[in-house]
């Protein structure tokens, strides 16, 4: 029974990561509701500049490219 248990921690473990790396992933465009939650410390100042184009959203490309500028960091 013992052996069984450890085996059934260890598959369970193994599914932390996937769950961690699901955790950062966003649905884009994101609005602002979404990217200040997603980035509690975030202002609208750093939504506005993060959302290049103007639209009131923030596309995958924008995001992308405001991470690569360090406009954000990885903590959402």
């Amino acid at each position: 029974m013992q052996k069984f248990a450890i085996a059934a921690c260890a598959i369970a473990l193994m599914g932390v990561p996937a769950i961690a790396d699901e955790a950062t992933e966003h649905q884009f465009p994101l609005t602002m509701t979404e990217f200040m939650a997603a980035y509690p410390d975030a202002t609208p100042e750093v939504f506005d500049q993060v959302d290049a184009d103007g639209d009131g959203e923030i596309s995958e490309e924008e995001y992308r490219d405001a991470r690569e500028a360090g406009l954000i960091g990885d903590d959402a």
